[in-house]
């Protein structure tokens, strides 16, 4: 209900106020209140209240908050909707998004002035960049974040709802000069080297060449994760790397065929048994200060996950210690053990199975040069086979 008040202005003349509640903040939940002045007599102040009210009870207040940036309401949607509400990476991804992406690009603009036509250009930037993937995967932060403000009637409609994103291949490596991985000779250069560095680290990139699991699969496995009789490994999780509880130190890996059992060399067995047997020395040589729980398998020397900036610095230092001039980074590794395998005579659907890709289409638009390569080869050996040589065509 409206409080009405007489008050004399500064010019010595007399004017009725109000004040009012309004309807809560639609997106922090708390209280508002308004205060309006210089009606010249209390039956103005009333009319002017009732209207007001009129407008509480339809709605129709929440279009002043039209009046909003982008970025503020994103801001608060992450703090008031998504944070403990959704899993640590999940918050995380979000507001990488937000941060990384859409508030550069619009933050600034009015949620009135958001429309779908502004929204599909936004999109088509990101297509020029990034992968049809990564496209959508910002496309849903925003819709998710535009569909609550439909909700809190703060907008009438979604403007991201059926946004067309365009399927760009830019990101379908093609050559040699586009994807990038270590040939046979230069993993043996690059292992030989990281043995001389720290065995741990030799492990560790022994481990992703000869699997190629992502990084953060890498770092996730625990050593219960490990079937040395096999001998295989379980690839269940992955990592967030700045928690160190343990309830929120894993997550799920990135796509639902991530999931997955992949076989390991004896060899490889024997590494990882020998980096046990060294790990479990530096455990009894700290004792409590250990994070014993984490069970990891790679770790920084006290039981706790390596930092991102850590794991950097240390395969940067391998590269060029190696000499490897090339752009590589952890994740080539990756495209090095597929290129192997595909190179060792293995077929597309065995490597997109190790690699956990939910398509074996993925696996021949990522490894085009190498599947052509392995077609010239197979059309030869079937040539070769056949021998059509001794037929002959020509008429007696």
């Amino acid at each position: 209900m409206a409080h009405f008040q007489k008050y004399q202005k500064k010019d010595g003349t007399s004017a009725w106020m109000f004040k009012a509640e309004l309807p809560r903040d639609p997106v922090t939940g708390k209280r508002r209140q308004t205060t309006k002045r210089g009606f010249k007599t209390k039956k103005e102040a009333q009319f002017a209240a009732a209207e007001l009210e009129v407008h509480k009870q339809t709605g129709k207040l929440n279009m002043e908050y039209k009046d909003v940036f982008v970025r503020d309401f994103l801001i608060e949607w992450l703090e008031v909707y998504k944070k403990n509400t959704v899993k640590a990476n999940t918050f995380k991804l979000h507001e990488y998004n937000i941060h990384k992406h859409i508030i550069p690009y619009y933050g600034y603009v009015k949620l009135k002035d958001f429309s779908p036509a502004f929204y599909q250009k936004f999109i088509n930037v990101l297509a020029e960049k990034y992968s049809r993937r990564t496209v959508s995967i910002i496309h849903t932060t925003m819709s998710n974040a535009m569909n609550k403000a439909v909700t809190l009637n703060i907008i009438d409609k979604n403007p991201c709802y059926k946004v067309s994103i365009p399927n760009n291949k830019i990101n379908k490596i093609k050559t040699d000069q586009d994807l990038q991985y270590l040939t046979k000779d230069e993993v043996f250069h690059v292992l030989e080297v990281a043995s001389e560095l720290e065995q741990k680290y030799y492990t560790l990139v022994r481990l992703l060449i000869d699997t190629g699991m992502r990084k953060g699969e890498a770092l996730a496995l625990q050593w219960k994760d490990i079937d040395f009789a096999q001998p295989s490994i379980n690839i269940l999780k992955t990592l967030h790397y700045d928690e160190k509880e343990l309830n929120k130190m894993f997550g799920p890996p990135k796509t639902e065929t991530s999931y997955r059992s992949v076989l390991i060399s004896q060899e490889l067995a024997k590494e990882l048994k020998k980096h046990k047997l060294k790990q479990a020395e530096q455990r009894m040589m700290l004792g409590t200060l250990y994070f014993s729980e984490g069970d990891l398998v790679f770790e920084r020397g006290d039981g706790f996950p390596y930092t991102k900036s850590t794991l950097h610095r240390a395969i940067k230092r391998i590269y060029t210690k190696a000499n490897i001039t090339k752009n590589l980074t952890i994740h080539s590794l990756r495209h090095t053990h597929a290129v192997m395998m595909l190179e060792s005579g293995a077929s597309l659907k065995e490597v997109q199975e190790r690699l956990g890709h939910k398509s074996i289409q993925t696996t021949a638009d990522v490894y085009t040069h190498i599947s052509n390569t392995l077609e010239k080869r197979s059309i030869a050996s079937y040539s070769e086979y056949m021998n059509y040589d001794h037929i002959s065509t020509e008429k007696k």
